[in-house]
């Protein structure tokens, strides 16, 4: 489901599966890879067999001791452009050319580090390959080569028939190869709006297998030839997931940013797709959207094959200076796809048995067919002529140079002013001024409605907003139609977008950002000014309008925040309970919008620039108001101040819920000690004439119970005066 990482990546991928393995595996491998002549720590070992893989004579005099099936195994990853490998499909490659040993020759990649297998980090050291062979299964195992290995292996004869036929030279027609990057983009679109769920067997739930195939858009016939290949939308989902504008996560597959490739033009994009071929295996020329349960699909490896046999074994070294030795051989002549399913009828293991009891009357052509003309010839790899009574194919320039070491094919022309925006608020799309870049834009804020010689667009609100989430802005958009139109932007359309942004855009999410506090109201203002912050957060705090980091060279510094941090004390209580006096130095930015929630600020600073806030009733009936309780603010107060909310505060907050306080007159005696105080209150003859202990040494007599009192305490000597 993944696509293959950027070639820097590759390298890192090399040291880790190198780490993976034993010493003694290690210094096996390195042994014929790098040839020590010292025995060296394993470290340096690993690091020095990566860079070997970016030396071409090394990989040269390595690949050429090979035996040669394994070089075949390492031309046959070179051509597909997919590093990223199944054993079970590369050994039925072999197998296809003749080579049935079996394991053997993917084990020799192995050992002279030439292939690297994909190991579980949390599996215990990779003794033996056959070891990882038979704890991953031969179905499961994943296999690659470095780029740059298999790049250098590509000009090895594969020792594949030459299938064209003569004679014939029918007018050529090729596909503008958009075909597949709209389709593609469509879904991309589709998952974008909701993702995909896979079940544990990484294959469609019947809800999801619906949605695509009753997706009018992903199952519109093709623009060009008419050949309509079954469940469009499963191939263009699982080949949207492998070359990277999908990623799974969780079980469902979710719309990625589209990938940077898509920018750097057409044929870059399709020579992208073209390597993302080989990890699709869920789908079918004739069966359509087939899970691969229990075995392997063939359509990786005959899909290969079929294009290679149309390159026949005329293919130049793949490092040959394009300012030495002959050119390029001219185009290929015409091949019947009636000839390629026969060759793999009778050399492919695994194809013959996966296609339908019907296909015994053509050996498979119909497979083939649908292959070519479905999938390869909209990918712009092949050319198809119609001769007689039947179509045959060759490779195109871009096939040439993928799969025969042709030249690097011209670039088409482009059209900047190919879309028209219509009042409706629906765009047409001419295809020849397309790119893959502006599909790409496209696709994040308008909904393909159409894909024909002229496709179709709609702006609407939902996909405008997606649009909005994921970076665009209202001017963005607007530039994009009218710098791509050959007309001006209806003003109606503009006011519509223009109105769905400003919805959208209340509120602003940045991804990360620094916010500057500014002591003062005033030095913000100068700091806008000046162009320091653009975006003013409150009358102290501002940021740029990008998110981004400010020019700090234009500032004095006093303090920065790490905000993952526990919130630090920065706020002192004054001895009235309620005046709150900020410490400037400790506090941070997130401080101004919590105590405002518990308190308002007093008019005028204190001296030195210090902040002060007072609570109050109405300030802390305001906290109340918005769902806190006494224990949520006791707790801000805890952290900010080190102690809970103060009796003052508790006074405000609970004094309405308290029962109401009573008046009344009272005679109060005071004795001399506590100790005198807690005898009168324990003697049962003074305790029954005591109403109420006030303190220490208070007690509250009754009026009409004063005189017994006074009797009682002259017992002890104790006389009221």
């Amino acid at each position: 489901m993944s696509s293959h990482p950027e070639p820097d990546d590759w390298s890192a991928r090399v040291r880790d599966s190198l780490s993976g393995y034993t010493e003694a595996l290690l210094r096996a491998v390195a042994a014929k890879l790098i040839k020590p002549r010292t025995n060296q720590p394993a470290d340096d070992l690993v690091e020095k067999s990566v860079a070997a893989l970016a030396n071409p004579p090394v990989i040269d005099r390595r690949v050429k001791d090979l035996p040669p099936a394994a070089r075949k195994l390492l031309a046959l990853i070179g051509l597909s452009r997919q590093p990223r490998w199944k054993v079970g499909h590369l050994i039925t490659l072999l197998a296809s050319l003749g080579h049935a040993e079996g394991f053997a020759p993917v084990q020799a990649a192995l050992e002279a580090g030439l292939l690297f297998p994909e190991l579980n980090p949390l599996a215990p050291p990779l003794e033996e390959f056959a070891d990882w062979l038979g704890q991953s299964g031969t179905l499961a195992a994943v296999a690659f080569a470095h780029p740059a290995v298999a790049t250098r292996a590509r000009g090895e004869d594969l020792g594949l028939p030459d299938l064209a036929g003569g004679g014939l030279e029918p007018p050529a027609r090729q596909s503008d190869g958009l075909e597949w990057p709209l389709r593609l983009a469509a879904v991309w679109q589709q998952v974008h709006a909701g993702p995909v769920r896979l079940t544990q067997a990484n294959t469609l739930f019947k809800r999801d297998q619906t949605r695509l195939q009753g997706d009018e858009v992903l199952n519109a016939p093709p623009a060009d030839l008419p050949v309509v290949v079954p469940d469009p939308g499963a191939l263009s989902l699982f080949w949207a997931a492998a070359a990277g504008l999908l990623g799974e996560t969780d079980g469902e597959l979710r719309a990625n940013p589209f990938p940077v490739a898509w920018d750097a033009g057409l044929l870059n994009v399709l020579t992208q797709l073209f390597a993302a071929l080989p990890l699709v295996e869920a789908w079918d020329p004739l069966a359509g959207y087939a899970p691969s349960e229990p075995g392997l699909s063939p359509f990786p490896s005959a899909g290969l094959l079929a294009l290679l046999l149309l390159a026949g074994g005329g293919r130049e070294p793949a490092d040959r200076p394009r300012s030495q030795g002959p050119p390029a051989p001219p185009a290929r002549p015409w091949v019947d796809p009636g000839a390629v399913a026969g060759w793999l009828w009778e050399h492919h293991p695994s194809w013959a048995g996966a296609l339908p009891p019907a296909a015994n009357t053509d050996r498979g052509r119909a497979w083939v067919e649908a292959f070519l003309f479905g999938v390869a010839y909209p990918l712009r790899l092949v050319e198809a002529a119609h001769a007689d009574t039947s179509w045959v194919v060759r490779l195109s320039d871009l096939g040439r140079h993928l799969l025969a070491a042709g030249p690097e094919p011209v670039a088409p022309p482009v059209f900047p002013q190919t879309l028209l925006v219509q009042p409706n608020a629906e765009v047409l799309a001419y295809r020849q001024g397309l790119t893959p870049g502006l599909i790409g834009t496209l696709s994040r804020f308008a909904r393909w409605k159409g894909i024909g010689p002229a496709c179709t667009l709609e702006l609407n609100p939902e996909q405008t907003y997606r649009g909005l989430e994921a970076g665009l802005t209202y001017p963005m958009i607007l530039q994009t139609l009218a710098r791509h139109g050959t007309r001006p932007v209806p003003p109606s359309v503009a006011d519509l977008l223009q109105g769905w942004a400003n919805k959208r855009e209340r509120i602003t999410v940045y991804a990360s950002a620094v916010l500057v506090e500014f002591p003062t109201p005033a030095d913000l203002d100068e700091a806008v000014a000046r162009g320091v912050v653009s975006v003013r957060l409150t009358d102290r705090i501002g940021m740029t309008a990008n998110g981004k980091e400010p020019g700090l060279s234009q500032l004095r510094l006093i303090g920065n925040r790490d905000y993952e941090s526990k919130p630090q004390r920065c706020v002192t209580v004054g001895d009235d309970g309620v005046t709150l006096t900020v410490d400037a130095a400790q506090a941070d930015l997130l401080l101004e919008a919590e105590i405002a929630r518990y308190a308002d600020p007093l008019p005028g600073d204190a001296p030195g620039g210090v902040r002060r806030f007072r609570i109050g009733p109405q300030s802390l009936r305001r906290a109340a108001d918005l769902g806190l309780a006494l224990s949520d603010i006791d707790v801000w107060f805890q952290d900010r101040t080190g102690a809970p909310l103060s009796p003052a505060g508790r006074l405000f907050l609970l004094g309405r819920q308290l029962p109401p306080p009573t008046a009344g007159r009272r005679l109060v005696v005071q004795f001399p000690t506590p100790e005198i105080t807690d005898g009168v209150m324990q003697w049962p003859e003074t305790r029954m004439l005591v109403a109420e202990r006030l303190g220490p040494t208070a007690v509250v007599v009754e009026e009409d119970a004063l005189e017994a009192f006074r009797r009682v305490m002259a017992e002890v000597g104790l006389v009221l005066s």
